[in-house]
């Protein structure tokens, strides 16, 4: 293993801490002491042998699997082994951008206290030439006057809650006396000949005023709403503003330049000083909130851009807010931001072409992980039509493609689409999700890295092949993809087979190529058929069907059983709610799971009155014989008292034993989202019925946790399908007309018994 080449990547590229480096680095050492040298594993497979040995799921953890050897955890295998496949996945990343960065001659490193630049330069000249590229040290106030504009090859702006608060706290933690703090390079085109002189510790220079920024997108934007924040408070003067441009996107630049106050106006006082100091950067809940209101008020600007302005923009004004109350404060922190704090100015030759610029742009970033495959894709479309066409008719198409590729990806970052067609959480994660596109186009072969596309398209781009009619073939994808989505039935059994894992969009699309709408509808049931006809074996060999009713449980066929409740409640919107559709992404998202209605068992259960109870709940339920010994049990004050009776202990140990079958049955078993499972723990029927629907009438538990209970879930607990409402407890006849339920709105799927 390259241990440090790994631990100076993840400090710089990956941007983690020292204790989550480490960390990662230990995983690794771990993998590499059970399954030998990780750097020949990834030439021989590309590690994929490895994370074959790591997969490890919830049926496995239920069956008592154990890691494959050599490798020995302590503990949770489940997290533990996820743990391990996080690491291995990183490293994974860190030798594939190895790979690309070979192709490179040029590489660009730094960190908060020293800088290694090797970027040609004349490095002679202190007042660059026109046809020279130069290298500068530049403090942020020298920014100051400039025009930047943003390339329509460039991506979004996408910093978020984790690069904001990082850059806010190493900007107020920085001691200038222990080094330099330089911010990472803006590599910049200059777009015409007109030049400031500026004196940097003495020295003279000449810069040119209007760039255009070929890298450093999403550093040079940040500092912009940071600056503007600054004068809208008056803290600073008008005078240290510069200017962005956007070539195409020019609803974002409108924004920066005219409605970021409505941002710096909103109360944000939701975002609390707890929120701030945690780094829980994955949790938006508290933005999303403040998000959804500020786009209620001001629809026009709804957009992904503008999206990651306003989450940008909140946490720096509360976290300013919060850690800079004190006038003194303040004034520290912008000192060192205006003149302690350096960014790398990089000018390019002046005389390079826009097709130049864009190869520059790929040459800059194919290396680093921070830009997607789909991201870098789009720049090469944009080469292709610089290389093509005229000036004139390159900048029309040029905004069409951006236009339309804006779209695409905006209508893909909706979660109810996304993951109708995607739901696994662990892929496309990186911010664009556009990137599905090209794979499907591409049948991605599974186990293909990240840039798998992105490669296809450069091999062609450097064979001298035009490459942007592939989009039109991304576009008519995509509108089948919304074609889908758009019509109910589809979507609800498309939705269905990609999140119960038995079809893939890849395998739907390749399958039902060019069917008609009823036929597609036809197979898609057909295939659920199929599906619920699986068989299974018992110890005799006989054959029977896993699907009948009375076979699913908890136990032996939690997968089947899920995929039964996960369809009953799909169906709820298709057959009873015309023009909502299920909620897929709440489904992936808040991990709805099975929860049983009775607990299964009573030994967390402490107080004897509860304990009881349970026994009480179970005569309902199962209708088991325990009469006498429920007479037994009250005659003890507490359970602890009533454990040490050894023959009592064993006549509840059997009927608990007997019981264990009756709760695993269908006809006990619902599902509930993770937030709520978590807060009942093994809470009896009539005060988990009491907190279900306090739950749902709040949207949150009552630990603050935003909660989704499934519609067909508060239906069981409210008894909806009974003719007697009993609301103390769970009866067997509450269980059988559960069942019936769930067997007649999926006759048409389940087996024939």
């Amino acid at each position: 293993m390259q241990r440090q080449e790994f631990k100076t990547w993840l400090l710089e590229y990956k941007q983690y801490d020292i204790r989550t480096t480490n960390t990662r680095i230990g995983n690794c050492s771990t993998l590499e002491h059970a399954y030998g040298n990780l750097d020949e594993h990834y030439a021989k497979d590309r590690l994929s042998s490895i994370l074959k040995w790591l997969k490890y799921s919830k049926q496995d953890e239920r069956a008592g699997a154990k890691p494959h050897p050599p490798l020995q955890i302590e503990g949770d295998f489940y997290t533990g082994l996820a743990t391990l496949r996080q690491a291995l996945n990183r490293y994974s990343e860190f030798k594939l951008q190895q790979e690309i960065s070979a192709e490179n001659t040029e590489d660009n490193t730094l960190s908060n206290v020293s800088i290694t630049v090797n970027l040609p330069t004349d490095s002679k000249s202190q007042v660059p030439s026109e046809n020279k590229n130069t290298l500068l040290l530049l403090p942020i106030k020298n920014l100051r006057n400039k025009t930047f504009e943003i390339g329509s090859y460039q991506r979004g702006y996408k910093w978020s809650k984790k690069e904001i608060l990082e850059l806010l706290n190493d900007i107020h933690s920085y001691d200038e006396s222990k080094g330099l703090y330089c911010l990472q390079p803006l590599v910049l085109k200059p777009l015409n000949q007109e030049k400031e002189e500026i004196v940097i510790e003495n020295n003279t220079y000449n810069i040119f005023t209007k760039n255009e920024v070929v890298d450093g997108q999403q550093r040079t934007t940040t500092l912009f709403l940071l600056l503007q924040y600054f004068v809208h408070k008056g803290w600073i003067e008008k005078e240290y503003l510069y200017n962005i441009d956007f070539k195409t996107r020019e609803r974002s630049g409108i924004f920066l330049k005219e409605y970021l106050p409505l941002i710096f106006d909103f109360s944000l006082d939701a975002i609390t000083e707890k929120e701030l100091k945690a780094q829980e950067y994955h949790d938006l809940k508290s933005v999303n909130t403040l998000w959804s209101a500020f786009i209620k008020e001001y629809s026009n600007y709804n957009n992904v851009d503008v999206y990651h302005f306003f989450v940008v923009t909140s946490y720096f004004i509360r976290w300013i807010e919060v850690f800079l109350s004190e006038e003194a404060q303040r004034k520290e922190f912008i000192y060192k931001l205006l003149e302690s704090i350096k960014v790398i100015w990089y000018s390019l030759d002046s005389s390079q072409g826009d097709s130049q610029i864009t190869q520059v742009f790929l040459n800059n970033n194919k290396g680093k992980i921070g830009l997607t495959s789909s991201e870098l894709i789009k720049a090469l479309f944009i080469l292709d039509i610089k290389k093509n066409e005229t000036v004139s008719i390159s900048n029309i198409q040029i905004n069409q493609f951006a236009s339309e590729w804006d779209s695409v990806e905006k209508q893909l970052q909706e979660d109810n689409f996304w993951y109708f067609i995607q739901p696994n959480e662990e892929k496309y994660q990186d911010g664009t999700r556009i990137d599905y596109l090209f794979d499907l186009l591409l049948e991605k072969p599974s186990k293909a890295d990240a840039f798998f596309s992105y490669r296809h398209f450069e091999k062609a781009s450097n064979d001298k092949k035009s490459i942007i009619k592939s989009w039109e073939k991304v576009i008519q994808l995509y509108y089948k993809l919304l074609n889908w989505y758009q019509d109910s039935e589809i979507f609800h059994f498309v939705g269905y087979l990609t999140n119960s894992n038995i079809r893939t969009v890849a395998r739907l699309l390749r399958d039902n190529k060019g069917k008609t709408k009823e036929t597609l509808k036809r197979a898609l049931k057909d295939i659920i058929i199929k599906d619920f006809k699986k068989k299974g074996k018992t110890k005799e060999g006989k054959t029977f069907l896993i699907y009948n009713t009375d076979i699913l449980d908890y136990k032996d066929y939690y997968k089947e059983t899920r995929k039964v409740l996960l369809l009953y409640n799909v169906f709820y919107y298709l057959d009873n709610m015309a023009g909502h559709k299920f909620p897929f992404e709440l489904f992936v998202k808040e991990k709805w799971s099975i929860e049983h209605i009775i607990p299964q068992t009573p030994k967390d259960i402490e107080d004897i009155v509860v304990y009881i109870q349970w026994f009480k709940d179970m005569i309902a339920h199962g209708e088991l014989e325990v009469d006498t010994v429920i007479e037994k049990i009250k005659a003890y004050s507490s359970v602890e008292d009533l454990k040490k009776n050894k023959e009592l202990k064993v006549d509840l140990d059997k009927i608990i034993d007997e019981s264990e079958n009756v709760t695993h049955s269908l006809n006990n078993l619902v599902l509930l989202d993770r937030n709520t499972n978590s807060a009942l723990g093994h809470e009896l029927f009539n005060m988990k019925r009491n907190r279900i629907l306090q739950f749902a009438k709040d949207g949150h538990n009552d630990k603050e946790k935003p909660v989704f209970i499934p519609i067909e879930t508060l239906n069981a607990f409210n008894k909806t399908f009974s003719k007697k409402v009993n609301i103390e407890n769970w009866t067997k006849e509450d269980g059988d007309n559960y069942v019936e339920a769930i067997k007649e709105r999926l006759k048409e799927f389940l087996p024939l018994i």
